[in-house]
């Protein structure tokens, strides 16, 4: 297999298989998903492609932003993507099943599809919109089968679900799994009508598999293969039912899983745009750290009296009503205060009489 910028390129059809599926295996804190193939024997042994995120990102992408948020996709950007990708991919099924050998064909659909799953921050680990992979994945077993003679029929029918998955997911997580307002989802499963959310029985084959060498984890995993893309879905929901809660990230408002009642506020997705230029690149995970940080700091009634303070004197040194020097000092005096009080070894009211008493004139 040969590599290009962010894209894989097959050189045979041995390296994918045939009968291709995306299996799915869940560890402690990592979503994986993996594109399987049958060998020359017709056993699924052969991994082409292997795709991860964080727990619970590949149901919460799927829904999108809960609420508007500037550079997040909402549900109907989520959808839209993905249609545009199949559509652009389905348009040269025709001249690449002419033109092209079976290898060509399945790196044609590879190419044009990469950006679905790939952050456009380069280096990014993580991957996004991954339950859009079994859809690209069948339109690989219609080139590999069918060439430009494919249908559609198939691949047609998991496009059409996404918008009723995407509802169904929503009301699963938001209904059942969303902490704190559900503590138990294992109860609350049972007060829930079960024709509004996906079914959490699936069929398909459940086997240990190890990733190649050339992937950087190569341990054995307990993997998944479904039997169609609904199976995947209710594998995922069922794993999740047992072993997580879900939150809101604060930062993205797109949905995550947690193992564990200690909540983090904030997910690992990468933030591809934002406000600050700084933030793109880094996790909402970082960024809303940082802000907690600030937040905790600037709400703590010391540091708005040494922040108030601070700004009025530096207003006046821009004024050119005190000299840099002058402020300099100041400056280095005031965060003295500031910590000695914050560390308890003066009142908040001997502080404020110390900018009271230093009120700075030149």
């Amino acid at each position: 297999m040969r590599t290009f910028g962010l894209t894989s390129f097959i050189t045979s059809l041995d390296q994918i298989g045939t009968d291709l599926k995306v299996g799915a295996s869940i560890t402690e804190d990592k979503e994986y998903f993996f594109i399987i193939g049958k060998d020359g024997d017709g056993e699924y042994n052969v991994i082409s492609y292997i795709y991860s995120c964080a727990l619970g990102q590949s149901v919460g992408d799927l829904i999108g932003a809960t609420e508007p948020i500037p550079g997040v996709p909402s549900s109907e950007d989520v959808l839209k993507e993905i249609r545009e990708t199949y559509d652009q991919v389905a348009s040269v099924f025709e001249e690449a099943g002419k033109n092209g050998s079976k290898v060509q064909f399945i790196n044609t659909i590879e190419l044009m599809s990469w950006e679905l799953f790939e952050y456009k921050v380069v280096g990014m680990p993580a991957k996004k919109n991954l339950l859009a992979l079994p859809l690209i994945v069948e339109l690989m077993n219609g080139a590999l089968k069918d060439g430009a003679k494919y249908s559609f029929k198939k691949s047609g029918k998991i496009l059409a679900s996404y918008p009723k998955y995407q509802k169904s997911i929503a009301t699963f997580i938001e209904d059942v799994m969303l902490y704190p307002k559900n503590e138990n989802p294992e109860v609350e499963l049972t007060r829930k009508s079960l024709n509004r959310i996906p079914s959490l029985t699936y069929s398909g084959v459940t086997s240990l598999i190890r990733f190649p060498d050339s992937y950087p984890e190569t341990k054995f995993y307990e993997a998944f293969i479904p039997d169609t893309f609904d199976d995947l879905i209710s594998f995922l929901l069922n794993r999740y039912i047992f072993n997580f809660h879900f939150y809101c990230c604060a930062n993205c408002r797109r949905y995550f899983a947690f193992r564990t009642d200690t909540t983090t506020k904030n997910c690992s997705r990468v933030i591809e745009s934002a406000h600050y230029l700084k933030d793109i690149g880094r996790t909402c995970k970082d960024v809303g750290r940082l802000r907690a940080h600030v937040r905790g700091l600037y709400s703590n009634e010391t540091q708005v009296l040494y922040q108030r303070n601070y700004k009025a004197t530096f207003a006046r040194k821009t004024k050119g009503k005190i000299s840099e020097e002058h402020f300099r000092k100041w400056g280095e005096k005031a965060r003295e205060m500031r910590d000695k009080c914050l560390a308890g070894e003066i009142s908040y009211d001997e502080l404020e009489k110390w900018f009271y008493d230093n009120y700075l004139r030149e």
